[in-house]
C-alpha cells in the first residue's frame, strides 16, 4: 500500500490510500471498477482509535500510542529519515527553528567520574556528531564513541565532547579491544612513578 500520511481537522493521523497491491496485483483499479473503497474491504475490529472510511484510514495518537500519553491537538504529521514525526498545536515553528541544532546531553554541576577524570562542578555537552535525526547513545560502550570522536575545552573550563553515534563507530579490532576493565580498579592509588 502506498499512501499519503497527514494530519486530519479533528487531530488523527490521516492516510490516504493511493495505491494498493494484494500478492503483487494492482488492486486500485479493481476497486474502481466495483466501485468500492478501501473502507468496504477493511474493517478494524477491536482496534481501538483506528477508523476506515473511504480511501482514508485514521489513527487516533491519543488512543493508539503507548504511555506517557500526549496531550494537545496533532496539527502536523510527516515522515523524516523514515521515523513518524507529530508535532502538537503551534509547535512547527519550533520543529523549524530548532531542526539547525545538534543532538546532545548536558551535564551541569555536582562531581562526574568518567574514565580516570574527575570534574568538580562539571560543565560537559556530549554532542552527536551524526546528521541523523537520533543521537545513538551507548552508555555500556561510550569509551569506543568518546575514543572514536573528540573534545575541545571551552572558555569556562567547561569540556565539549564530540562523539559518532555507537552504530557508526567503524568494527575495527581496535575499537574492539576497548573495554571497561579499568573501572574495576579505578579506586586504586596511581602507579608510583606518575606521582613525580
Amino acid at each position: 500500500m502506498i499512501s499519503d500520511i497527514a494530519s486530519s481537522a479533528d487531530g488523527r493521523i490521516r492516510m490516504h490510500i493511493e495505491k494498493m497491491r494484494v500478492l503483487h496485483v494492482p488492486v486500485a483499479g479493481l476497486l474502481k471498477t466495483f466501485d468500492l473503497k478501501a473502507g468496504d474491504l477493511v474493517r478494524p475490529k477491536g482496534a481501538k482509535g483506528v477508523e476506515v472510511a473511504g480511501n482514508d484510514i485514521y489513527f487516533d495518537p491519543a488512543v493508539i500510542l503507548p504511555e506517557p500519553r500526549k496531550q494537545g491537538k496533532l496539527t502536523a504529521v510527516k515522515i523524516t529519515q523514515g521515523s513518524l514525526v507529530e508535532i502538537y498545536g503551534s509547535a512547527a515553528k519550533d520543529v523549524k527553528r530548532t531542526a539547525q541544532f545538534r543532538n546532545f546531553l548536558r551535564l551541569k554541576g555536582g562531581t562526574l567520574a568518567f574514565g580516570k577524570l574527575t570534574m568538580h562542578n562539571v560543565d560537559i555537552a556530549i554532542i552527536d556528531v551524526s546528521s541523523d535525526a537520533w543521537f545513538k547513545f551507548d552508555l555500556t560502550h561510550y569509551q569506543e564513541q568518546l575514543v572514536n570522536g573528540y573534545t575541545r575545552m571551552t572558555p569556562q573550563a567547561g569540556l565539549q565532547i564530540f562523539m559518532p553515534d555507537i552504530d557508526k563507530v567503524p568494527k575495527t579490532r581496535a575499537n574492539q579491544n576497548i573495554s571497561l576493565e579499568w573501572a574495576k580498579n579505578r579506586n586504586l592509588p596511581p602507579p608510583p612513578d606518575v606521582l613525580r
